[in-house]
């Protein structure tokens, strides 16, 4: 009599815990960690996509910034939360693929998250300060030539493409120039127009308006093509055959995702991507949406580990 009435008893008490670990996903805010500080590309994407995310789950999606150490920062926190949907990252290249090859002691590694949408390539600029003696790539190659570590050059961080995209050009080119890393690129651009250093690559949507303006000079994108958004400026594979090397951005979550949640995700973005409206916003900020199924994010993830990092030592840039 006494074990039937506390089984009794704790029925009660057990059904609101059973409901709660029954409850539908998601039950609760999603965070997207952004590894770079506000106000750049990464920035407005994350909040983008953040967006779509909302409007298609009916839970709010907040973009937290964690910035520093070559996205290292916001990924390890990513990395070490539950594998349950309600955290996922930013990702960039730089996060999965370069920063694991450049670091001796890398925070995080590519297997430390599950795939779940793959957003599109990113189209950076190649510009330099208004006053520099060069208005192409080649004018700004014979500078760097003629006066060996004469000259600087900014990026967002070491460990970002937008730094071994420059370590590639020296490998090739042979000239040599002093690297000015900053924590993301709106301060970087800033000193760029001041002309506290001489050029950098740029993300497109920190660059363009102030190119129009006339406060930086364009000299090259990056892409297999010329931009729409900057037609009469070359790309870099017009000065250097075979040089195209385009950065992409990502959301992963923490390994151990469950594939049924990085599905739902996956559609959800996708949908979201083969929207004109929201494919034609990307395009503004410099991304060119390209949805992929989660199968082949991850088959793409697996290619572009071993392409980079061959593109690392080939470059020959190390951090530490």
């Amino acid at each position: 009599m006494t074990l039937r009435r506390r089984t009794a008893l704790a029925a009660p008490l057990l059904a609101p815990l059973a409901a709660r670990a029954e409850a539908p996903w998601p039950s609760q805010p999603i965070k997207i960690v952004v590894p770079y500080p506000p106000g750049a590309m990464t920035d407005a994407l994350g909040r983008m996509v953040g967006e779509r995310l909302q409007t298609a789950f009916g839970q709010p999606v907040i973009a937290d910034n964690k910035p520093g150490a070559a996205t290292q920062v916001g990924a390890s926190f990513v990395a070490k939360q539950p594998a349950d949907g309600y955290t996922l990252l930013l990702a960039t290249v730089s996060t999965l693929c370069i920063t694991p090859a450049l670091y001796a002691k890398p925070l995080i590694r590519a297997a430390d998250f599950a795939p779940v949408a793959f957003l599109g390539n990113v189209l950076l600029i190649l510009v330099c300060r208004p006053n520099l003696p060069a208005s192409t790539p080649q004018e700004l190659m014979a500078l760097l030539k003629a006066k060996p570590d004469g000259y600087t050059y900014g990026s967002p961080g070491t460990g970002t493409v937008h730094h071994l995209l420059v370590e590639l050009l020296r490998n090739k080119e042979h000239f040599s120039a002093t690297h000015v890393p900053y924590v993301g690129s709106t301060k970087a651009m800033v000193d760029l127009m001041e002309g506290r250093f001489d050029f950098m690559f740029l993300d497109a949507t920190v660059a363009l308006e102030q190119v129009r303006a006339g406060k930086l000079k364009a000299l090259a994108v990056t892409g297999s093509k010329r931009a729409s958004v900057l037609p009469e400026v070359p790309a870099l594979i017009e000065t250097f055959p075979g040089f195209d090397h385009q950065p992409w951005m990502s959301v992963v979550g923490p390994r151990g995702l469950p594939t049924a949640l990085a599905e739902r995700l996956n559609d959800a973005t996708n949908r979201s991507l083969a929207d004109p409206a929201f494919a034609s916003r990307l395009r503004d900020i410099g991304v060119d949406a390209a949805p992929l199924t989660l199968a082949a994010f991850g088959d793409f993830i697996a290619r572009e580990i071993g392409r980079w990092a061959e593109l690392v030592r080939i470059s020959g840039a190390k951090a530490e």
